[in-house]
């Protein structure tokens, strides 16, 4: 049986950023577990709330003959409540001893959010349907990544890998003015990927567990993934 509460994490990347390793840093934590991409599933569950929600607001007819029958009892509150249930337990899959449960997700980039805005949006939703989340924004330089095996034959990688790491920097800024500091971290591959005890220092400044020699072997790990991880 559970003693504390569940405290949440997800890592805001695109791909080619060296997120599955950061994937197996926050892995190689106490009581830390993180999974991987889920083709932005969450984003649905937003869409989903956000109908319920403006249904329950605009709608109130308790009557049979309404057209809107059935909405004076929605409860948004309670769907979201459900849903979390089910993330959490058929997605996220926490361990007996997990403390800090999370995802990773690379699908952030122009193409998959038409705008700033939106992108932001989705990602205060996550606050709502997982409390207290905490954002790790995963970032590197745009010709770099562009070179790399995700991007090539696409003429434009560079310039949206550059508004991306813009949209990443800012949601971050805004995170932490909107939900309260700490909540939000920048992490640069570059910086990191030279000296893990900048991940040390991110991970504990948003109050993670430590142990600082996993960190350590977990970014020298050679990973064996995909064309197409991140």
């Amino acid at each position: 049986m559970r003693r504390k509460p569940l405290r949440y994490i997800t890592v805001v990347t695109y791909g080619r950023t060296g997120s599955t390793a950061i994937q197996a840093t926050l892995n190689a934590l106490p009581g830390v577990m993180v999974r991987g991409e889920n083709y932005n599933a969450f984003r649905g569950l937003h869409d989903y709330v956000q109908s319920i929600a403006e249904t329950a607001d605009r709608h109130t007819s308790g009557r049979p003959n309404n057209p809107w029958y059935g909405s004076a009892k929605l409860s948004p509150h309670d769907v979201i409540e459900d849903l979390r249930r089910h993330v959490v337990e058929t997605v996220l899959r926490p361990a007996k001893d997990t403390t800090v449960v999370g995802f990773k997700e690379v699908r952030y980039e122009p193409g998959h959010f038409a705008d700033y805005d939106l992108m932001l949006d989705y990602l205060l939703f996550l606050n709502k349907l997982l409390p207290g989340i905490v954002y790790l924004f995963n970032i590197r330089d745009a010709a770099e990544a562009a070179r790399s095996g995700w991007w090539p034959g696409n003429e434009s990688a560079e310039s949206v890998i550059a508004t991306t790491n813009d949209w990443l920097i800012q949601a971050a800024d805004d995170l932490n003015r909107l939900l309260g500091p700490g909540r939000a971290a920048v992490l640069e591959y570059g910086a990191w990927n030279d000296d893990p005890q900048r991940l040390i220092e991110a991970y504990a400044a948003v109050g993670l567990p430590r142990d600082d020699a996993a960190v350590r072997a977990a970014v020298g790990e050679r990973l064996d993934h995909g064309p197409h991880s991140g």
